[in-house]
Protein backbone atom coordinates (compact mmCIF):
# COMPACT_ATOMS: atom_id res chain seq x y z
CA UNK A 1 0.00 0.00 0.00
CA UNK A 2 1.45 3.47 -1.32
CA UNK A 3 0.36 7.24 -0.54
CA UNK A 4 1.47 9.92 -1.88
CA UNK A 5 2.60 12.49 1.55
CA UNK A 6 3.04 16.49 0.73
CA UNK A 7 5.53 18.13 3.33
CA UNK A 8 6.74 22.02 3.94
CA UNK A 9 10.47 22.57 4.08
CA UNK A 10 11.15 26.32 4.50
CA UNK A 11 9.59 27.74 1.34
CA UNK A 12 9.42 24.81 -0.55
CA UNK A 13 6.77 21.84 -1.08
CA UNK A 14 7.87 18.70 -0.68
CA UNK A 15 6.38 15.14 -1.92
CA UNK A 16 7.39 11.85 -0.70
CA UNK A 17 5.68 8.23 -0.94
CA UNK A 18 4.76 6.12 2.12
CA UNK A 19 4.90 2.61 1.93
CA UNK A 20 3.21 0.84 4.24
CA UNK A 21 1.00 2.15 7.24
CA UNK A 22 2.10 4.30 10.27
CA UNK A 23 2.22 4.61 12.98
CA UNK A 24 4.78 2.39 13.68
CA UNK A 25 7.61 1.94 16.56
CA UNK A 26 10.46 2.78 13.62
CA UNK A 27 10.35 4.33 10.09
CA UNK A 28 12.60 4.89 6.96
CA UNK A 29 13.19 7.88 5.33
CA UNK A 30 14.88 7.23 1.61
CA UNK A 31 17.22 9.66 -0.44
CA UNK A 32 17.71 9.20 -3.98
CA UNK A 33 20.99 10.42 -5.61
CA UNK A 34 21.57 13.87 -7.90
CA UNK A 35 20.68 12.41 -11.13
CA UNK A 36 17.17 10.57 -9.76
CA UNK A 37 14.56 10.92 -7.13
CA UNK A 38 12.09 8.78 -5.29
CA UNK A 39 10.64 6.35 -7.80
CA UNK A 40 13.82 4.97 -7.77
CA UNK A 41 13.11 3.08 -4.63
CA UNK A 42 9.84 1.62 -5.91
CA UNK A 43 11.45 -1.76 -5.77
CA UNK A 44 13.29 -2.02 -2.49
CA UNK A 45 10.57 0.51 -0.30
CA UNK A 46 8.09 -2.21 0.14
CA UNK A 47 10.68 -4.34 1.18
CA UNK A 48 10.84 -2.68 4.28
CA UNK A 49 7.06 -1.86 5.06
CA UNK A 50 7.10 -6.18 4.48
CA UNK A 51 9.45 -6.11 7.52
CA UNK A 52 7.04 -3.67 9.25
CA UNK A 53 9.48 -0.66 8.42
CA UNK A 54 7.15 1.91 6.68
CA UNK A 55 9.45 3.59 4.38
CA UNK A 56 9.14 6.98 2.97
CA UNK A 57 11.11 8.21 -0.45
CA UNK A 58 11.00 11.44 -0.43
CA UNK A 59 12.03 13.68 -3.14
CA UNK A 60 14.36 16.43 -2.64
CA UNK A 61 13.84 19.79 -3.34
CA UNK A 62 14.32 20.54 -7.45
CA UNK A 63 13.60 16.54 -7.73
CA UNK A 64 10.67 14.41 -8.80
CA UNK A 65 7.61 16.53 -7.26
CA UNK A 66 9.23 19.03 -5.39
CA UNK A 67 9.96 22.94 -5.85
CA UNK A 68 12.71 24.57 -5.56
CA UNK A 69 16.41 23.67 -5.93
CA UNK A 70 18.76 21.35 -3.83
CA UNK A 71 21.75 23.86 -3.15
CA UNK A 72 25.30 22.70 -2.73
CA UNK A 73 26.83 22.04 1.21
CA UNK A 74 28.12 25.66 2.73
CA UNK A 75 29.54 25.00 6.08
CA UNK A 76 28.15 26.29 8.86
CA UNK A 77 24.73 26.85 6.85
CA UNK A 78 21.42 24.64 6.70
CA UNK A 79 21.96 22.47 3.73
CA UNK A 80 18.99 22.18 1.96
CA UNK A 81 19.05 18.39 1.94
CA UNK A 82 19.23 18.38 5.44
CA UNK A 83 16.50 20.71 6.02
CA UNK A 84 14.29 18.14 3.75
CA UNK A 85 15.21 15.23 6.00
CA UNK A 86 14.47 17.21 9.18
CA UNK A 87 10.81 18.17 7.65
CA UNK A 88 10.20 14.40 6.46
CA UNK A 89 11.25 13.72 10.41
CA UNK A 90 8.83 16.10 11.77
CA UNK A 91 6.27 14.50 9.59
CA UNK A 92 7.01 11.11 10.97
CA UNK A 93 7.35 11.98 14.40
CA UNK A 94 3.53 13.67 14.37
CA UNK A 95 2.41 10.11 12.74
CA UNK A 96 3.94 8.32 16.37
CA UNK A 97 7.25 6.87 14.77
CA UNK A 98 9.90 7.08 17.89
CA UNK A 99 12.49 5.79 15.77
CA UNK A 100 14.18 7.11 12.36
CA UNK A 101 16.15 4.93 10.07
CA UNK A 102 17.86 7.09 7.61
CA UNK A 103 18.91 5.37 4.12
CA UNK A 104 20.48 7.33 1.41
CA UNK A 105 22.67 6.38 -1.72
CA UNK A 106 24.98 8.91 -3.31
CA UNK A 107 23.77 12.60 -2.89
CA UNK A 108 20.76 10.99 -0.71
CA UNK A 109 23.95 9.30 1.39
CA UNK A 110 25.62 13.10 1.98
CA UNK A 111 22.06 14.05 3.11
CA UNK A 112 21.67 11.07 5.72
CA UNK A 113 25.01 12.04 6.92
CA UNK A 114 23.88 15.29 7.83
CA UNK A 115 20.54 14.92 8.51
CA UNK A 116 22.59 12.55 11.67
CA UNK A 117 24.16 15.71 13.22
CA UNK A 118 20.85 16.45 14.55
CA UNK A 119 21.28 13.72 16.62
CA UNK A 120 17.64 12.50 15.97
CA UNK A 121 17.96 9.17 14.38
CA UNK A 122 18.32 5.81 15.31
CA UNK A 123 20.47 4.51 12.82
CA UNK A 124 21.49 5.25 8.96
CA UNK A 125 23.02 3.25 6.00
CA UNK A 126 25.38 5.52 3.36
CA UNK A 127 25.39 3.98 -0.02
CA UNK A 128 27.85 4.66 -2.24
CA UNK A 129 28.65 7.62 -0.03
CA UNK A 130 30.41 10.11 0.30
CA UNK A 131 30.89 10.78 -3.11
CA UNK A 132 33.66 13.54 -2.90
CA UNK A 133 36.28 14.09 0.48
CA UNK A 134 34.22 15.14 3.59
CA UNK A 135 36.44 16.59 6.75
CA UNK A 136 37.02 13.80 9.52
CA UNK A 137 35.55 16.06 11.72
CA UNK A 138 31.83 15.99 9.75
CA UNK A 139 32.12 12.26 9.86
CA UNK A 140 32.76 12.23 13.47
CA UNK A 141 29.43 14.32 14.40
CA UNK A 142 27.71 11.60 12.54
CA UNK A 143 24.96 10.16 15.22
CA UNK A 144 23.24 6.45 15.22
CA UNK A 145 24.04 2.80 13.97
CA UNK A 146 25.92 3.17 11.03
CA UNK A 147 26.13 0.74 7.79
CA UNK A 148 28.30 2.30 4.62
CA UNK A 149 27.91 0.09 1.53
CA UNK A 150 30.01 0.94 -1.69
CA UNK A 151 31.87 -1.06 -4.40
CA UNK A 152 35.45 -1.36 -3.93
CA UNK A 153 36.27 0.09 -7.56
CA UNK A 154 33.51 3.04 -7.61
CA UNK A 155 35.33 5.94 -7.39
CA UNK A 156 33.95 6.91 -4.25
CA UNK A 157 35.16 4.33 -2.44
CA UNK A 158 38.05 5.98 -1.24
CA UNK A 159 36.23 8.88 0.19
CA UNK A 160 33.86 6.25 1.85
CA UNK A 161 36.73 4.35 3.59
CA UNK A 162 38.35 7.58 4.80
CA UNK A 163 34.94 8.93 6.46
CA UNK A 164 34.01 4.86 7.73
CA UNK A 165 37.52 5.30 9.54
CA UNK A 166 36.10 8.57 10.84
CA UNK A 167 32.87 7.46 12.32
CA UNK A 168 32.39 6.80 16.12
CA UNK A 169 31.04 3.18 16.93
CA UNK A 170 29.08 1.20 16.43
CA UNK A 171 29.83 1.18 12.34
CA UNK A 172 29.84 -1.00 9.47
CA UNK A 173 31.17 -0.92 6.27
CA UNK A 174 30.41 -3.93 3.79
CA UNK A 175 32.09 -3.55 0.11
CA UNK A 176 31.13 -5.65 -2.96
CA UNK A 177 32.98 -6.34 -5.99
CA UNK A 178 33.30 -3.93 -8.89
CA UNK A 179 32.41 -0.27 -9.35
CA UNK A 180 28.39 0.12 -9.48
CA UNK A 181 27.75 3.07 -8.05
CA UNK A 182 24.20 4.21 -5.99
CA UNK A 183 20.83 2.30 -6.65
CA UNK A 184 22.33 0.53 -9.21
CA UNK A 185 23.88 -1.92 -6.92
CA UNK A 186 20.61 -3.35 -6.52
CA UNK A 187 20.48 -4.44 -10.10
CA UNK A 188 23.74 -6.68 -9.62
CA UNK A 189 23.97 -10.27 -8.79
CA UNK A 190 24.76 -9.27 -5.06
CA UNK A 191 21.61 -6.90 -5.12
CA UNK A 192 19.39 -9.28 -3.18
CA UNK A 193 22.01 -9.88 -0.31
CA UNK A 194 22.62 -6.28 0.15
CA UNK A 195 18.87 -5.32 0.27
CA UNK A 196 18.96 -8.32 3.17
CA UNK A 197 21.55 -6.82 4.55
CA UNK A 198 20.27 -3.43 5.02
CA UNK A 199 16.81 -4.20 5.82
CA UNK A 200 18.47 -6.60 8.88
CA UNK A 201 20.37 -3.75 9.88
CA UNK A 202 17.20 -1.25 9.37
CA UNK A 203 15.29 -3.24 11.62
CA UNK A 204 17.23 -4.92 14.28
CA UNK A 205 16.09 -4.92 17.44
CA UNK A 206 12.38 -5.09 16.50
Amino acid sequence: MTRTISLRSGEESLEATLYGELPARRAAILVHGQNWNADGWVNEAPHFAARGIPALALDLRGHGRSTGTTGDFVPGETWSPAADLAAAKAYLREQGVREVALVGASLGGHAVLASSWDRDNECLVSISSPVVAIPAELSRKVHGRKLYVCAQEDPAFRHVLESFTALAEPKMLVTFGGGVHSRWMFDQSYGPDMLELILDFVGKGL
